[in-house]
């Protein structure tokens, strides 16, 4: 069950951040292709009854997904509480390149993760019930 687990976890971490790496692609983030090429992800297995899957990627990535920027430019002011604005009293708008993706796949992970562990538990109770004679039609219906 831990191989089953570990190959799961190891292709959503996979697919996480291909979908991440296409999420900067689609909002047209990063003029350098620096925060891409920082991206990096493995799983790990820290003992025998915990694996870790680690998504890599530069700090200024979250600053990107918040909306903070690099610093300001020209056309760029900040108003009375401190908040940059742009051009009109328009603030900038977060890039959400990485939160939405990754709290959906997290959620799509438990769902994966906790349907193969009912499956496992169900099996094991099954299979008790099966081995031990006399025990009627449980598992064996009649036809």
């Amino acid at each position: 069950m831990n191989l089953e687990i570990h190959k799961i976890l190891t292709r959503w971490t996979e697919r996480t951040s291909f979908l991440m790496k296409m999420e900067q692609k689609r909002l047209e983030i990063g003029d350098t292709n620096a925060l891409n090429q920082s991206q990096a992800e493995r799983v790990l297995q820290k003992s025998e009854t915990l694996l870790e899957s680690e998504l890599e990627f530069l700090v200024r990535g979250r600053m990107v997904d918040m909306g903070a920027g690099r610093g300001s430019r020209k056309i760029e002011t900040r108003d009375g509480n401190g908040r940059l604005v742009r051009g009109k009293n328009k603030p900038r708008k977060p890039k959400k390149w990485y939160s939405r993706i990754y709290w959906g796949r997290i959620n799509a992970l438990q769902g994966v993760l906790g349907f193969k562990l009912m499956e496992s538990s169900i099996r094991s109770v099954k299979d008790v019930l099966e081995e031990r004679p006399g025990m009627g039609t449980i598992g064996r219906p009649r036809l």
